[in-house]
């Protein structure tokens, strides 16, 4: 049996911080965080006299828009990022990591994005009659993402 299978069952990793990093500077905690995701096309070819099934080949990957939601605070970094591009003082697309920290702080998981950059910026829903907490979201699109799992097992 392969080494990494003879690890054994872990328990799952809690939903509770996730961490963004931007060229190596720790910009913010956040409450959401979603668009982790890739899916590849598939090209389909029917071969004519094979009635029973149809080929499937792979085409293009695709890598979501990585969203990110927080409550209001008096940082504006997240914002700034985004008013860059809109003002034409865009200094080009930044690398980033979206960490997974469990309750003990430490580092379980890190997604790295290539390429990033701030599509999208949605401010708080405003309601006087609401005690909800005001969340803005941020959309980043990228070049692709990889995927670094931290070994905590070994007390790391």
């Amino acid at each position: 049996m392969s080494e990494k299978y003879e690890r054994g069952i872990s328990d799952p990793h809690g939903n509770f911080i996730f961490e963004l990093v931007i060229d190596g500077i720790a910009i913010g905690q956040f409450q959401e965080v979603s668009g982790i995701k890739n899916s590849t096309e598939i090209f389909e070819i029917q071969e004519g006299g094979v009635n029973g099934r149809v080929h499937k080949l792979p085409a293009q990957t695709r890598w979501e828009n990585i969203t990110l939601r927080w409550g209001s605070t008096f940082d504006f970094t997240m914002i700034q990022w985004r008013e860059e591009f809109l003002h034409d003082q865009f200094s080009g697309r930044r690398n980033g990591s979206i960490i997974m920290r469990d309750h003990d702080m430490k580092e379980v998981r890190r997604y790295n994005f290539k390429a990033g950059w701030p599509v999208a910026y949605e401010g708080p829903n405003l309601n006087t009659q609401s005690a909800d907490l005001a969340v803005e979201m941020l959309e980043i699109a990228h070049h692709g993402i990889t995927v670094e799992i931290v070994d905590t097992s070994q007390g790391g």
